[in-house]
Formats: C-alpha cells, sequence, structure tokens
C-alpha cells in the first residue's frame, strides 16, 4: 500500500486508471458513431479518416490514436452493426421450434431490408474493398457467425452432408437477390421489395428441395 500523508494513493491511482479508461472507450465508440453516421450518408469509399474526425469533432491525428489505420476503423465499424445485426436474427429464428430454409432465408432478408446500413458495408467489404490480412479475419469471424444459422436450419432440415457449402450457396444467393433488385432502376420501393420477397421464396423453396433429395 503505497501512503502519503496517511492516506492511500494506490485506490485513487486505480480510480484515475479506470476514468482515462472509461474517457478512451468513450471516445473510441465516439468514432465509432461518426463512421457509421457517414457510411449511412455516403459511399462508403468516400469516406476519409478526415471527414470522420470532422463529423467527430476531433483531429485526425486522435483517430490514430484508437485505430491504426483505416481498415482497423471500418472493420470495427462493421463489428459494432453485425453484432447486432446477428444477435437479432438469432434471436428471431430461436423462436421456432424447427427452422425451415423459407423462414431463415425470410428472416435474413428482411434483415438486410431494414438494416441497409449493414448490407451496405457488407457489399462493400465483399465487392468494392481489399482488406489488410490482419483485419480479414475479423471481418470472416463475423461472417462465419452468420453462416453459423445457416447451417443450423439445413441440419434441422436433414442435411448431413456439405453443410457449409450449402450455407454459403444460399448466403451467396440472398445477397446476390438484395445487390440486384435493392435498387432496381425503375422499379419503386415497393415494387422492388415485393419482387425480392418474391424471388427470396422461390431460392429457398429450391434449397429445401435440394436438402430432401
Amino acid at each position: 500500500m503505497v501512503q502519503l500523508g496517511g492516506h492511500d494513493l494506490t485506490g485513487k491511482n486505480q480510480t484515475l486508471q479506470q476514468l482515462k479508461q472509461a474517457e478512451r472507450e468513450a471516445r473510441k465508440q465516439m468514432i465509432l458513431a461518426a463512421t457509421l453516421k457517414l457510411f449511412g450518408k455516403n459511399q462508403i469509399s468516400d469516406v476519409s479518416i478526415r471527414d470522420i474526425a470532422k463529423e467527430a469533432g476531433i483531429s485526425p491525428a486522435l483517430i490514430y490514436r484508437h485505430f491504426n489505420d483505416r481498415d482497423e476503423l471500418f472493420v470495427e465499424s462493421f463489428m459494432l452493426q453485425s453484432r447486432d445485426i446477428i444477435e437479432k436474427f438469432e434471436q428471431a429464428i430461436g423462436q421456432n421450434e424447427q427452422i425451415t430454409i423459407e423462414e431463415i432465408g425470410k428472416e435474413f432478408i428482411e434483415y438486410l431490408q431494414h438494416n441497409s446500413l449493414f448490407f451496405k458495408m457488407m457489399s462493400y467489404f465483399m465487392l468494392d474493398y481489399t482488406l489488410m490480412a490482419e483485419h480479414l479475419e475479423q471481418f470472416n469471424e463475423t461472417i462465419r457467425e452468420l453462416l453459423h444459422v445457416f447451417d443450423q436450419a439445413f441440419r434441422e432440415n436433414g442435411l448431413s452432408e456439405n453443410v457449409r457449402l450449402h450455407s454459403h450457396a444460399f448466403f451467396a444467393a440472398l445477397n446476390g437477390i438484395m445487390i440486384t433488385f435493392h435498387h432496381y432502376p425503375g422499379r419503386s420501393e415497393e415494387e422492388s421489395a415485393k419482387h425480392i420477397k418474391q424471388l427470396t421464396l422461390l431460392i429457398s423453396d429450391l434449397f429445401r428441395k435440394g436438402t430432401e433429395q
């Protein structure tokens, strides 16, 4: 125990460290919130560290105290979104005693439609951006968590072989529907949503029949 003038300094030092850590975490969350806000309004590829710093009301140098590079900041932002989406997705699926292929397709598409920022970020990383190796595993781990729910649906519907391969194919097919028809030229938002629903049911039915054979 360290004392000065009869006072215990150890406890005060611990409290000070905790306050500094809390302040650091709060600043980090503020940076992530600013990043997500800009992603929601702009093309992700157009958002720079300087833009994020301006939105957060801090200097670009301060961002680099919390994140080593833009990749790390982008992946952290994506994971912040994905943790919430995956949890809600699993809760919705978990309410059913047995998951059908149609239900998982419907739930996944609805989550993408109602959480456009998550879909936008996921598509950006998959189609437009090359992650550095040290950040790629974090992104892949998030996708694997989603695919785990797909695996469960296929197993509960009797599939015992090549489960992850089927999950990959179904996941890709559903994302393909969204990428193709989410903002299809010449169609209203309502028309696009209806068409996406029809295609989701068709694809889900084809995958269900495939597991039964």
